[in-house]
């Protein structure tokens, strides 16, 4: 009987189920166009097409959040040269986390557009404090997700292992463009499952 209540005391500890703590970003309020490659592609669309047919330019293009928190990005110029970053924050207890990225993509071209990922963390470095980049090896093109069967509006999603090792001070940066020629991406939210 002693032989019986130990098999089952030790069936119980293992098929206890255990609960992960699960938290959703949306795009619109944790990503942003790269104000830097922004303004430097917009003096060279200026210079190229003067002040007035620039502006124009730059008031009808489709980059930034919309709604249902959403962050849109589809530059009608300098294309290749425009990012926008996402920046999650990441706390103390996390250690392996499961990242999850979904969006909707719209006519992308067959050419390199994506998101590349990193974690920033902050550091003291001989007295001050300093944040210093430590790239994942991490990221996925945007036309590998989708389906090219699949005409206008298409959800999509990428999860991939990434890890905090428990570390403070420490954000997840994903660094993405669209394809150069044509395309939209439209990022919905990102999760952190640890």
């Amino acid at each position: 009987m002693n032989k019986l209540i130990s098999t089952l005391s030790v069936l119980a500890v293992f098929s206890t189920p255990t609960f992960a703590a699960q938290l959703t970003f949306s795009g619109a309020d944790h990503c942003a166009e790269d104000a830097q490659k922004h303004a430097t592609a917009a003096k060279t669309l200026i210079q190229s097409q003067g002040a007035l047919a620039a502006l124009e330019v730059m008031a009808t293009e489709d980059v930034g959040a919309v709604e249902e928190g959403y962050f849109h990005f589809n530059p009608t110029f300098e294309r290749t040269k425009r990012y926008f970053n996402c920046s999650i924050p990441l706390t103390e207890n996390m250690g392996d986390i499961e990242l999850g990225v979904y969006g909707i993509v719209n006519g992308l071209n067959n050419a390199f557009g994506g998101c590349s990922i990193a974690r920033m963390r902050k550091v003291n470095d001989g007295g001050m404090d300093k944040w210093f980049r430590f790239d994942s090896g991490e990221g996925f093109d945007w036309i590998s997700l989708q389906d090219s069967n699949i005409q206008g509006d298409q959800f999509i999603n990428y999860k991939t292992q990434i890890s905090n090792n428990y570390e403070a001070d420490s954000t997840l940066e994903l660094k993405c463009r669209t394809t150069w020629e044509a395309g939209s991406v439209a990022l919905g939210q990102i999760t952190l499952t640890y």
